[in-house]
């Protein structure tokens, strides 16, 4: 009881009074679970959405600190062109090339390390059997996040605010003062290869077959015949992490999501178009003491839409995560009986899209010589699924740790590849995953109401705090207490008791990964509450409201 854990209990003990400590200690990790797909998981959309009409709000973006961290990390902005018809191969002579650096796969995750890592003066091979292929999925994204990159002129449609519903009787209608991008795939894949081009980054349309670890470096042999040398390895296959080892775990859970791109008959569209729908809970058009209204409330999913125009809009119902996953054919139906409902008049499908994104779930090995990157390393929020901005910030982070470790250890792989993972995972991004990954697994288990209540008092939130916590900020375990305490304050009864039971059901290694997640234990930590401007309205809010 001497020791500093026990000591921040009693801290917390007198911040939160008559709530009482034990119940306060696992609600306030709550927090993690007020993120959702549809505060922004990358959507995917239309690859044949066209050019969009764009309203330019993004400059209006309230200030927030991962924004200026994000600020002081800006990417070089080059001139888009269609720069992987002209993508530099390897030499192809019999010698196998040797480089710095082999990166495996060509998605967002891929390519932008590749670019950051030419551009610090490595040599680079980037390896991807679909090099000349766009993106498959659409990445809808947050514009603030975008304007720290120099990224802006990579989207498709931007919508100056975000709207989302929560149900009852007024529906619950709030609108997000956030601007909301979707990203032009295409478009931003060429800014890609131009950068790569560029920093002199080689390619190779291949598969990668298997990998030969030495003391020297590593050998990577390509199911096509042929391969090449390289001191460092890193796997940017995505969700297939099919170089990265990991360790045993839970399975993840699973957003799953079916979507449409439609024209429709002019205005039959019921919300306005200069707001992207993030979510839509409601379920008022189903019939109540009906097994539909049942599986809504157990298996809760909701709709997002982006428009176009008057009579082209992106559809999507979600599954928000869930373990097994919802089936498509489930989704889609009750994608058509909501849009019925709504009185939208569907005349043609573009395209069908069928997302399932796995969310949590098992660490990887850490050290080991292949480095993870993107989904491969679990970089996918647990409990939002975004990843696409984390991926740009990390990508010059890994850069400069790759680049700074073969300078220090240039005869010892092992020992670089050791070292990029402490950067990449350190002991401060485990622990706000951890935070995170409570969430994750918490939203398998609660029905829509609950969830409801949950959004509605994660948005009484400041600004600040809800944007940093989808946005992969909130680093500082005092500012995730903060947060926690904000949305339990504003919470349901219920919702405090199935978090308090999730808590306490958690195990004794649970409990230490909560507790370490919102205590400033570690000498690292700030010992400094959020700015008075920046602590929920818990801290003042009248009690008698």
């Amino acid at each position: 009881r001497n020791s500093p854990f026990f000591g921040h209990l009693l801290w917390i003990q007198s911040c939160v009074g008559r709530l009482g400590t034990a119940m306060l200690s696992y609600a306030v990790l709550a927090a993690c679970v007020l993120s959702v797909e549809a505060f922004g998981v990358p959507p995917p959309a239309l690859r044949t959405m066209g050019t969009a009409r764009v309203s330019p709000a993004s400059s209006h973006v309230p200030s927030t600190s991962l924004a200026r961290r994000i600020a002081s990390s800006r990417l070089p902005s080059h001139p888009s062109h269609r720069a992987r018809k002209r993508f530099q191969m390897s030499d192809g002579s019999g010698d196998q090339p040797s480089v710095d650096v082999a990166v495996i796969g060509g998605g967002p995750a891929g390519l932008s390390l590749s670019a950051a890592l030419g551009e610090r003066g490595l040599s680079v091979l980037c390896c991807d059997p679909a090099l000349d292929k766009d993106f498959v999925p659409n990445y809808g994204v947050w514009m603030d996040e975008l304007e720290g990159y120099g990224m802006t002129h990579l989207c498709k449609s931007v919508w100056p605010r975000a709207s989302v519903f929560m149900g009852g009787e007024d529906g619950g209608k709030k609108l997000l003062e956030r601007p909301y991008g979707q990203i032009d795939t295409q478009k931003c894949k060429d800014w890609y290869m131009e950068r790569c081009n560029k920093a002199s980054v080689k390619f190779e349309k291949v598969r990668v077959d298997a990998l030969q670890h030495s003391g020297e470096g590593s050998t990577i042999s390509f199911k096509e015949g042929g391969g090449c040398t390289a001191k460092v390895v890193v796997d940017c296959t995505g969700h297939a992490k099919a170089f990265t080892e990991y360790r045993d775990g839970k399975d993840p859970g699973f957003q799953a999501a079916y979507g449409i791109g439609a024209e429709i008959e002019e205005g039959t569209y019921p919300f306005p178009l200069d707001e992207m729908m993030l979510m839509d809970w409601r379920d008022d058009h189903v019939a109540e003491g009906t097994p539909d209204k049942k599986e809504s409330e157990e298996l809760p999913t909701f709709i997002y839409s982006m428009p176009r125009d008057s009579s082209y809009v992106f559809f999507e119902e979600t599954s928000l995560i869930a373990n097994p996953p919802l089936q498509f054919d489930d989704l889609k139906r009750r994608l058509y009986k909501r849009l019925d409902a709504w009185g939208v008049k569907v005349k043609h499908v573009d395209e069908e899209e069928f997302c399932l994104i796995p969310m949590g779930g098992q660490f990887p090995v850490v050290p080991q010589r292949v480095i993870g990157f993107g989904g491969a390393s679990v970089l996918v929020h647990p409990a939002t699924g975004y990843m696409f901005a984390i991926t740009q910030r990390l990508a010059v982070e890994i850069a400069d740790a790759i680049e700074s470790a073969l300078k220090e250890h240039p005869g010892d792989p092992a020992k670089v590849s050791e070292v990029v993972w402490g950067s990449l995972w350190s002991e401060q991004r485990i622990r706000q995953r951890d935070f995170q990954q409570f969430g994750g697994e918490y939203l398998e288990e609660i029905s829509l109401g609950e969830l409801r209540e949950f959004f509605d008092s994660f948005f009484k939130l400041p600004y600040e705090q809800w944007t940093e916590f989808l946005s992969l900020g909130l680093l500082q375990p005092l500012e995730r207490l903060v947060f926690g305490l904000g949305v339990w304050a504003g919470t349901s009864n219920r919702v405090r008791l199935s978090l308090s039971l999730k808590g306490m059901l958690s195990g004794p290694e649970g409990w230490i990964k909560l507790g370490r997640s919102v205590l400033p234990v570690a000498d690292y930590d700030s010992k400094t509450l959020p700015t008075k401007e920046n602590r929920p309205a818990f801290f003042t809010k009248d009690k008698s409201t």
